[in-house]
Formats: structure tokens, sequence, C-alpha cells
């Protein structure tokens, strides 16, 4: 069999290579048969199907000019098969797969190398068999045809990454039924992704780690959320298994590098450090999970967690959001949401597995348990979307929802959700209605009740009514200058700091444990930029500091930043914090009069959230001259009424749910302390 003879192509996939609808390939068959370049006739046919000569009939769409596709030929590959079904042979598939993965690592065509050339082409990049040896081997006698449609379908695919994409797309054809009863939707994928990005903001370098088996859809998907501008670790399970082999490929081809992970027989594995875990069960590996099975996978996730740990995990909505029957399995869930990692509960809407559209998903976020509630205060989130398109807009404002079931109480209380509800997790434990059942019920009563709530209102109150600030904006004034101001073109931050004019200070890597609610030493980094944590909160012992941490502190008017998730900066007006790693600090030289603000580069940086490339990059404004004392002071004073703006917002709204929790519940009442005098309204 030579490769030219080799593709077969049939009606369907003719119409797809021609653009054109199904109907059109049919009617030339029937109007140009009597024609001097009639349409090809069929070569062979395989259960009821017809199929031609690809080659035949790319060549008749180019020369008489039919359909809407000129470059036929070169696209060929993309919509043929190979002669006698092998490319539905599942060993042609890994075969195809593992010489497209060696196109990419080797980067040499090679349509007319013999099966030993590409043996030997394989034992140089593979020499421990870690990814595509034996899948070559395994097909020796038509690795050269093979060799030459892996070259083709990647000229018509434009490269092999996109090559073996394709091939990933035709899984369902491909006889690979592990991987069509598991193939997830884009849309499922990328939700998980974005999850799991958005867990991992704050955590300093973590690592991604796929421990299922065979699972390749959401690393994939992470990788492209991630982007160029992030060089995380992604970690995927060892093991030498068709599946697990194929997820190395899947990642190499893309060129993407990562590390495996060690999973024992029992489900046992260990990962340390900052580490966000994302998986989907059943796996490919295992698709025939049981629900006992899948939560006793979640469990071994879970056990090994620590504070440091986040986690995604994607199953069947029957798994973890819907009535369980009695059993283990059903215990086993109960004492996973007990233990108070499960952070959100998720039911998401049908239509997200590709081979079983009427099945639903749901998924669990996991996350370190609230340490300083009492088991029967916690609360879980929990969101219903059973009808919902899962569309961008849904997605991003899911993402936000399940990202504050980390935060505290507080942060809990002051995020505006959109789908989700937090509700008392010992609620849904009994497990006798669906876990997201409560997602559509009235808010649950939480917080300080009855003489509680009645002496904290009464301090909110008082706070209130007699703590406000005094205004001292009605000192300045602001007017125009005369002449109308000169203007001078923003500079990028590298110049400035090659000029002296700014100063780089490094973050400081933290400890576990250092850092905590006490202390005499504030402790800034991204979730102060980010505003998931008020400034102030997080702090550090003086003694500690000076045990641990090199003598590094902010300095007044220093600017504290991040490049990650998104680009933050404030000023740290009092100075005498501590920076933490990825945090970072821009010090502004106030020896030279270079007309650069910490305000303004402050500002600036906070304006760089689309812009791609490196922070030195990010341009920053000068202002002509010497603005004077006047200036920063104004910025310090609107500075603080912002804060203490928004400490009275804090206070008010926690007024406003003790008030209303209360009456509701009917344990406080509330009373006029000033009766007006008579006769005056």
């Amino acid at each position: 069999m030579t490769a030219s003879s080799a593709l077969h192509i049939s009606l369907s996939d003719v119409a797809s290579l021609a653009r054109v609808q199904r109907a059109v390939v049919s009617m030339w068959r029937t109007r140009f048969r009597s024609k001097e370049r009639p349409f090809p006739a069929p070569v062979t046919q395989t259960g009821g199907q017809e199929l031609f000569d690809a080659h035949e009939v790319a060549a008749w769409l180019v020369e008489t000019g039919h359909g809407n596709n000129p470059q036929a030929q070169d696209d060929l590959a993309a919509f043929a098969v190979l002669a006698g079904g092998r490319r539905e042979d599942p060993l042609a598939f890994q075969a195809l797969t593992s010489l497209l993965t060696l196109l990419a690592m080797s980067g040499e065509p090679f349509p007319h190398w013999d099966s030993e050339d590409l043996l030997d082409l394989a034992d140089e990049h593979d020499p421990d068999d870690e990814l595509l040896y034996r899948e070559l081997e395994a097909v020796q006698a038509d690795l050269p045809v093979l060799a030459r449609f892996a070259s083709e379908l990647a000229d018509a695919a434009f490269n092999p990454a996109a090559a073996f994409e394709l091939l990933m797309a035709n899984r369902f054809r491909a006889g690979l039924r592990s991987h069509t009863d598991t193939a997830l939707t884009d849309e499922a994928a990328r939700l998980v992704a974005g999850i799991a990005v958005e867990l991992a903001a704050g955590l300093p370098e973590p690592v991604f780690a796929d421990p299922s088996d065979g699972g390749s859809d959401l690393l994939l998907a992470l990788a492209a959320a991630l982007g160029d501008a992030a060089d995380a670790t992604l970690v995927t399970r060892s093991g030498g298994g068709e599946t697990a082999r194929l997820v190395r490929r899947r990642l190499r081809v893309h060129g993407i590098s990562g590390r495996t992970l060690t999973v024992d027989p029992s489900g046992e594995f260990g990962i340390d450090g900052a580490a966000v875990h994302l998986a989907h069960y059943p796996s490919p590996g295992r698709p025939g999970m049981t629900p006992l099975e899948i939560l006793t996978a979640v469990d071994q996730a879970v056990l090994q967690m620590d504070d440091r740990q986040r986690g995604v995990v994607l199953a069947p909505a029957a798994v973890l959001s819907d009535v369980l029957p009695k059993g283990d399995a059903r215990e086993v869930r109960a004492g996973l949401i007990r233990d108070g990692r499960v952070r959100a509960i998720v039911r998401l809407p049908e239509g997200l597995l590709r081979s079983k559209p009427r099945q639903a998903l749901a998924l669990w976020v996991l996350g370190p348990a609230h340490p300083d509630v009492p088991i029967a205060d916690r609360w879980t989130v929990v969101a219903d979307l059973s009808g919902e398109k899962l569309n961008p807009a849904t997605a991003k404002d899911l993402i936000s929802d399940v990202a504050a079931s980390l935060g505290s109480q507080e942060h809990v209380r002051a995020h505006s959700f959109r789908f989700a509800r937090p509700v008392l997790t010992r609620v849904i434990l009994p497990g006798s209605t669906a876990l997201t059942a409560a997602a559509h019920a009235a808010p649950p009563v939480s917080g300080p009740r009855g003489a509680a709530a009645a002496l904290r209102a009464d301090e909110l109150l008082e706070g209130l009514s007699t703590g406000s600030p005094q205004d001292h904006l009605y000192r300045y004034s602001v007017e125009p200058t005369p002449d109308g101001g000169t203007r001078r073109r923003p500079r990028p931050l590298g110049r400035l700091m090659e000029e002296g004019i700014v100063t780089y200070v490094p973050g400081t890597r933290l400890a576990d444990g250092l850092v905590s609610a006490a202390g005499s030493v504030p402790v800034y980094g991204t979730p102060e930029l980010l505003g998931t944590q008020p400034k102030g909160t997080r702090r550090m012992e003086l003694l500690d500091f000076y045990a641990h941490v090199v003598d590094r502190r902010t300095e007044p008017g220093d600017v504290v930043f991040c490049t990650g998730p998104q680009a933050a900066a404030f000023v740290d007006a009092a100075g005498g914090a501590v920076v933490q790693y990825p945090a970072r600090v821009l010090r502004v030289n106030k020896t030279k009069r270079s007309g650069v603000l910490p305000e303004l580069v402050a500002a600036d940086i906070n304006a760089q959230a689309d812009t791609p490339g490196s922070w030195r990059r990010w341009p920053v404004r000068q202002i002509p001259a010497d603005p004077g004392p006047e200036v920063s002071s104004l910025l310090l004073e609107l500075d603080t009424q912002r804060a203490q703006a928004r400490a009275r917002l804090k206070q008010l709204d926690e007024l406003t749910t003790l008030v209303l929790d209360g009456v509701a519940g009917g344990t406080v009442t509330v009373t006029a302390t000033h009766a007006p005098m008579e006769g005056i309204t």
C-alpha cells in the first residue's frame, strides 16, 4: 500500500472538505456522472458507508473548481481516514499521536523514512520510553505509511499540535470508548480551568496537579487559561498505561513540560507546598468508576491537603450534589463535607459531556476549613445552574462566586453573589435532599443572636454616631494652572529604574505560620492588593520578624504592587510593613526632582490590567514640576477618608444584617431612644 493510495474519505467528509452541504456532494455525483470529468467512484465500502480515494476527490474538487475550498488538496489529511480503517484502530491512533509528538520534538519532517530510521529517531528523543517508543514499535510494519499520513496531517492542520487536537476531536470514531465516555465540552474545561487559576491567586508559585488516570482536557484548558505569562508547573499521573502516556504526549506536543505524580494502587499520593488540584471523574483510565470510587478518590486528595492547597473536582451531579442512596457512598460524602474543606458545591447545566448530553455534572471547590468558626456555624456555598447556559458571562460570575467561598465570613457577606448562596453546612449534611437545594431557599440566619446581637448593634450605633472623623477637605482648593500647563510623555518603569528615579525592592518569602491576625508588623501581599483581605488584618510578631525575615520593610510612600493574576498597586503611606512575595515594592527616590509621584505610579499600575508584556514596560506619568507638599497632603487626606468611609460602610452593612436577622428571627426589637418634644415634628 502506498501512502498516496492509503487515504479514504466519506461523502460527509467530502462535504466538510469542500465546505458545502452534504446534499451538494450527492448532487455532484448525479449531475456529473456522464460528464467528461465525473465525480470519482467509490473504492470500497465499510459498514454500509461508501469510501472514496481521498486524493482523487481532492484533485476533482481543485480541477473542476467545485466547492468553496481552493486548498482542498492541502487540507485533505484533516478529513481523510487511512485505508482499511487504520485511523479508527486504537493502535493506529496511539501511533499517530506518537508520530505527531515525535515530529514536534524533533522538528524534522519524515515523509519517506523507513521503520528503522523512525524507531531510531524515537529512541533518540524518548530513550526511557516515557512517551512514544512502544507505540511506534507496535506498528512497525505500517510505520512508513503512518508517518507519511502524520506529516500530511500536520501540514493540513498547520502544526503537529493542531493535528494532535484534530485526532483527539475524532476520538468518537477512533473506537476509544474510555475517551468518548468522559470527553468534556470546551465550555466545561474552560470553566474548571478558570476556577483553578482563580484559586491559585495569592498562592506562592503553586503547582497544578491532576491525579486522575488519563485526564488531559482540564490540563490543556488550564495551560490556555494561564497563557504565556505563567511559568506554572503542571503535574500529571505517572505510570505506563495507555491513558497516562497519551496525557504526557498531549502536553509535550503543545510544548508543555511538567512533572509526574506517583499514585499508589490504593489511590494515595502526596504533593508538598502550594498546589491546586483539578480532576474530572470518571477519568479515561477508569471510565466505569462507581460513586463510592469517585468519592474515595476525592477523599484521597482531601486527606493530603493542607492550608496551602486548593482544589476543584468535576464529577456527575448524581455523585457530588444530588441525593445519594443510603450506604457507604453517602457516608463518605457526608464525611468530606463535615471535614470543612468542601467550600462550594455547584450543580452545572446539562450538556457538558460530549457523549452524554443529558447527564448533569457538578463541581466541588476545596480549600482550607474555616479555622476560627465553630463546627456548628460553618457554612458551604451552594449553587444550582440547572437550566442556565454556560456562556462566558455565566462562567465569569460563577468563578467569582466560588472564589468568594474561600474568604472569611465578612468577605462572604460582602460579596454580591449571582448564582451561589452560603448555607450552614449542618443543614445540608443529612443528605435527604439535594445538596444544592438551598441555593433557591431563603438565606440562613447566621452571626450573633439575641443579647449578643443587641450588644454589638449598640456598639455599632455608638461608633457610627460619634466616631466620624472631622472633615479637613475645606482646607484645600483645586484651581487651573495659569498657562494651561504642559504635559510630559509617560516613560516605562524600566527606564525610570535605570535612571535611579525608582528603585525595585523584591518581596519576602514567608514561612507558613508566621502570618496571623496578631502582631505589630503588618503584612501586605496579593490578598491586600486584590481586595480579598483588608489592609492591616494580616500581621506578624516583631520577634518572628527579626528571627526569620531579612530586615526589609517598607518606607512611607512605597508602592506595593503585584503583576498577577492582575496588575494591582497601592501606596503604603505609613511604612514599616513586610511585603510578602509575589507582591513587590517600587520606591520613588525623593532626592530627585523627577516629577514621579508614588500615587501616580500606583494609579498607572492599576490601569495595566489588560496590558501584555513585562511590567518593566508599563508607562508611568510624570508631572512637569515639583507639586509642593499640598498635593501629597491632599492625596493622603483623601486616602484616609476613603479608608474611614469603607470602615463606616462595613459597620452599616453589619448593623443592617444584625437588625434584619434579629427582627426576622424574633430575637431583638428596635426602640427609639430620642422622642420629639410635644409640638415639634
